[in-house]
Order: structure tokens, then C-alpha cells, then sequence
């Protein structure tokens, strides 16, 4: 049995772009780390971001049984 495709994101960081999926997070400081240290960066709602479905999982988040890295896991890309 084949895992369900994931929904998008529902926000990413301003600075470091990483993803979240979590309403109450919007609008917080990012949980990311940068260099070793804590992302400056805000958790923005995504309007203005294009997604792409990843193709190494085919939006699942998981390749096997391990989390997918070219997506961190959520299933999704930002469109570069």
C-alpha cells in the first residue's frame, strides 16, 4: 500500500524557506537553524510561494520507509 500524497504547506519562513504545515505557527519566529544558529526569519502564510509536488517521493514525504530528503519530508518544494 502506497502512502497518501500530502497537502501543501500552508506557510514557509521569509528567510530560510523552510515549510510548515502548522496553522498556529504562522506568523511566529521559525523553528529553522542556519548556520547553527536560530533562523531570524517569520513563518508566512504561502500566497505568494509556488509549490511543486517533489519528484523523488511523488508528494508522499517518504521513500521506503525513510522520510524523503530532497523535501525535508513534507512532500512539497518551493518552486525555484
Amino acid at each position: 500500500m502506497r502512502p497518501a500524497r500530502k497537502p501543501k504547506p500552508l506557510g514557509a519562513c521569509t528567510v530560510c524557506h523552510t515549510p510548515t504545515s502548522q496553522r498556529e505557527m504562522l506568523n511566529q519566529r521559525c523553528h529553522g537553524v542556519v548556520y547553527g544558529r536560530r533562523c531570524s526569519g517569520t513563518l508566512k502564510s504561502d500566497l505568494s510561494y509556488i509549490w511543486d509536488e517533489c519528484e523523488s517521493c511523488e508528494g508522499t514525504g517518504m521513500v521506503g520507509t525513510q522520510a524523503c530528503t530532497e523535501c525535508g519530508g513534507f512532500g512539497w518544494r518551493l518552486y525555484a
